[in-house]
């Protein structure tokens, strides 16, 4: 479980939360839905970590590994896909599971450098979906994604929650 118990956080003199009070249970889904300057990504980045301090308040967190999947990421422009996965996840995941998640979603194996939009978006998810941790966390995963990836991905979070994982999505639309 990930507890946030009346936890503030202030940029300059404007509080972005206030008071805020959120419990993260294993083993569901969150969705967190708001428009731009609601609080969504600042409340992720305190669950992940990638905010260290929060302005007041207490956050207690249960889960052992964490990962993050921020709305804006880069890679290394000069590697594919394949050999990049293949090197985030230090191995853990073969290289024909890392082929078939691939293929899933259409993804060619090419230059990091010369991927699309969608194709760049796709690649995060292929990161986090083939990772092991038990929160997995996206920020507006849904970017530029075709409809065949979405309803893929929408299958593939299903499938995680039924194995019991944690996601927090965040999002400016109802996923439907």
């Amino acid at each position: 479980m990930l507890k946030l118990t009346d936890v503030n956080k202030k940029y300059r003199n404007n509080f972005v939360l206030k008071n805020a009070n959120l419990t993260i249970e294993k083993g569901k889904l969150y969705l967190f839905v708001g428009d731009n300057g609601s609080g969504k990504s600042t409340t992720i980045k305190l669950i992940s970590k990638v905010i260290f301090k929060n302005s007041g308040g207490q956050i207690n967190n249960e889960f052992e590994k964490i990962i993050y999947l921020p709305d804006k990421c880069s890679y290394p422009n000069l590697i594919y896909v394949k050999s990049y996965l293949d090197m985030y996840l230090n191995k853990t995941v073969s290289l024909n599971d890392i082929t078939n998640k691939m293929k899933e979603y259409n993804l060619e194996n090419k230059m990091i450098g010369s991927l699309s939009k969608g194709m760049y978006q796709k690649l995060g998810i292929l990161q986090m979906l083939l990772s092991n941790a038990e929160l997995y966390i996206f920020d507006e995963p849904l970017n530029g994604l075709d409809k065949s990836s979405i309803i893929k991905f929408k299958a593939d979070i299903k499938k995680m929650i039924e194995n019991g994982k944690t996601i927090i999505i965040s999002t400016h639309s109802r996923m439907s």
